[in-house]
């Protein structure tokens, strides 16, 4: 009877089967995106470092990052399906006039966007180009 419960212990303890890649035809929950766009909100925050803070806005569609400035920054995707990063460019605090934002970064009347960026790029590599940008258009 010891050797069927120590069995049973170990395959209770052992590790939990994968989640099956595909269910019915379908993508398993967080297989093909493994983030949202709050997470990259949350991630572009920590990278900025003290003073910056974020929030992801109902089910991770959007992300809020803010800081020590008067604007907030919107983090979104956009019809086309770009990620991008609008804010009040009026409130600007004596930002530089001319950023030189990091390489595929490009602005447009509301802010910014990352064309090129996609969920391959890795949850790191998208909030460290955030991070840069916010630092070129902030001058920090």
């Amino acid at each position: 009877m010891p050797e069927q419960t120590d069995h049973l212990i170990a395959a209770i303890a052992g590790p939990p089967p994968a989640a099956p890649a595909l269910r019915m035809g379908f993508p398993a929950p967080g297989v093909e995106y493994p983030f949202s766009v709050g997470d990259i909100a949350y991630a572009t925050a920590r990278r900025l470092g003290p003073g910056w803070n974020a929030d992801a806005g109902y089910w991770g569609t959007q992300g809020s990052i803010w800081g020590p400035y008067t604007a907030s920054f919107t983090l979104l995707i956009d019809v086309e399906g770009d990620l991008c990063m609008v804010y009040d460019v009026a409130a600007s605090d004596e930002w530089p006039d001319t950023p030189q934002l990091p390489p595929g970064v490009r602005e447009f009347p509301a802010g910014l966007f990352l064309p090129d960026a996609c969920v391959t790029d890795g949850l790191d590599h998208i909030a460290d180009q955030l991070a840069a940008a916010l630092r070129a258009i902030t001058g920090t």
